[in-house]
């Protein structure tokens, strides 16, 4: 089946085909609009037509953006990801507040690794979820994102420059000089926070066995993460979509 799967976040909306085959996901045509005026390009630029997708299944963390989107998709075959329809259990205090953004992440890495596992989205915001052993949802946490850290002093401070954190230098642990000390406080602190919430949740849920090769990076700032700190961790940017089309599948069966 091929579908088309669309990722509405608070600044831009992240659309691809999958397709789907005896349980193999294969993300194609990846593309990136502002959120803002979604809708209106989805409908001028005939994206479902052109995309030759059989139905479309969507999630949304901005309301307004939801409601346009609605209206203009009357009439498709259409599903979106909810707390009510999520295909996994959701264990946590209201599952209504759960971003739809990070059911379909979880649901998305359950293609890849047997619970329990982890997912780091990398955005505006990084979130952490969580799935148990039974393979329920059971919560994560939130911390502001790669950006926020990387940009935030040279917005504010007159004489700290902008950086790159992909370039960060990892091993240093003293700056000498004022970018290499933004590299070691922005871009290797950052690191450090996702480093230590993994390291308690691994304690929490998988006792002596190691979470690395059980977290999986997704998310737009991904890029960002220096390659370095990165090594072998997994990193998948279309979870997201692939969870949607599991998810349909799923609801569908």
């Amino acid at each position: 089946m091929r579908l088309y799967c669309i990722d509405i976040g608070n600044t831009r909306t992240h659309c691809a085909i999958v397709e789907c085959e005896q349980g193999s996901f294969c993300v194609e045509d990846f593309a990136d609009y502002q959120s803002d005026s979604f809708a209106e390009v989805f409908v001028s630029h005939s994206l479902f037509e052109k995309s030759e997708a059989q139905a479309i299944c969507w999630c949304s963390v901005v309301p307004e953006y939801s409601k346009r989107l609605e209206k203009v998709i009357e009439g498709i075959d259409a599903m979106q990801l909810t707390h009510t329809n999520s295909p996994i259990v959701l264990d946590i205090d209201n599952p209504a507040q759960l971003g739809q953004d990070r059911i379909a992440d979880a649901v998305g890495a359950g293609v890849f690794l047997e619970p329990p596992y982890i997912v780091v989205d990398m955005g505006t915001a990084v979130t952490i979820d969580v799935v148990d052993s039974l393979g329920k949802y059971v919560g994560g946490a939130i911390a502001p994102g790669m950006n926020a850290f990387a940009n935030y002093l040279g917005e504010r401070a007159a004489q700290l420059p902008t950086i790159n954190p992909a370039e960060a230098d990892c091993s240093l642990v003293i700056g000498k000089n004022t970018k290499d000390a933004m590299f070691v406080g922005c871009a290797k602190g950052f690191c450090k926070l996702i480093d230590g919430l993994i390291a308690d949740i691994q304690t929490e849920l998988f006792g002596n066995e190691s979470a690395t090769q059980k977290t999986i990076f997704t998310g737009g700032s991904t890029d960002l993460l220096p390659s370095e700190w990165v090594g072998d961790r997994i990193i998948n940017r279309n979870l997201a979509h692939i969870g949607l089309a599991k998810a349909f599948l799923e609801k569908r069966k």
